[in-house]
């Protein structure tokens, strides 16, 4: 609900002239607040899940029985790889999550400051990671439906015009001026 402005006198259109659009938040609107506790979780799952595949690259590389079961598991499994291709395949593949999360960590880390660039910054990064995930999908990977839902949901609840409005807009106050547009700008 926008607060209520004063009568509009056409001569004296100068500080109190009312312009349209969303009211400038002062806190961090929920949307925000879900896509930063989303962004955490997801860095989170990301981190793990990429110690989890360098655990496995250490597995396959080993000497020992385990090792050895392990090899001939992968290739009855239809993945024939010797130890060293193993521990490649899996240190590629456990790079990728964990890069993921440690990014999705630092967004999420930054989303508390105010400003346009990281707005932007956490659209761009989610967009890659969409583009990435339909790639998965296309390939037959089913299984990365799931997160591109997360990840477009982020995406539109960044871009919501609420959202926006706290980001790129700055509220009057100590220290700083009331940004374009809003109902107390000189």
């Amino acid at each position: 609900m926008y607060p209520p402005q004063p009568p509009h006198d056409p001569y004296a259109a100068g500080a109190y002239a009312y312009q349209p659009g969303p009211p400038v938040p002062t806190g961090m609107p929920g949307t925000a607040i879900a896509v930063r506790v989303l962004k955490f979780i997801g860095g989170v799952c990301g981190v793990l899940f990429g110690v989890l595949f360098w655990l496995l690259a250490v597995m396959a590389t080993g000497e020992g029985q385990f090792s050895r079961d392990f090899l001939d598991g992968m290739g009855d499994a239809g993945l024939p790889l010797s130890g060293g291709q193993a521990g490649a395949y899996f240190g590629i593949m456990g790079a990728i999550p964990f890069i993921y999360g440690v990014l999705s960590i630092v967004l999420a880390s930054l989303m508390g400051r105010r400003s346009a660039g990281v707005m932007w910054s956490v659209v761009v990064f989610q967009g890659l990671a969409a583009l990435l995930l339909v790639l998965a999908v296309v390939m037959g990977g089913f299984a990365s439906i799931i997160p591109l839902i997360f990840t477009i949901g982020m995406i539109v609840l960044m871009v919501v015009p609420n959202t926006r409005a706290y980001y790129e807009n700055k509220p009057a106050g100590p220290g700083y001026p009331a940004a374009p547009g809003h109902p107390g700008a000189y």
